[in-house]
């Protein structure tokens, strides 16, 4: 039961570390300027996986420190699209 509570958010997790992956190569200009834009379903993930582990910590009564650090990753990837998409049109003023 633990082991199910872990793989979805650690799904999520790897999905999440790639398309941030692809927006910070675009960012650097590594890759072509169409795949970077998918870096922005990030937090859409996020706030899934973050509703996710919230419901299992309510539904065990006690709090997992690895869901704990998870969440703190999940708030994380959450904020930085929206501060590189605030950068870049800033930028553009």
């Amino acid at each position: 039961m633990i082991i199910r509570s872990y793989i979805f958010p650690l799904i999520i997790f790897v999905m999440n570390t790639i398309l941030l992956s692809t927006l910070m190569l675009e960012i650097i200009g590594v890759i072509s300027a169409n795949r970077g834009g998918l870096g922005f379903f990030v937090p859409l993930l996020s706030l899934l996986s973050f509703q996710f582990i919230r419901f299992e910590q309510r539904k065990r009564k006690k709090v997992s420190r690895g869901l704990s650090v998870l969440q703190a990753i999940n708030a994380f990837t959450f904020v930085f699209p929206f501060v590189v998409l605030a950068i870049f049109l800033l930028s553009s003023l």
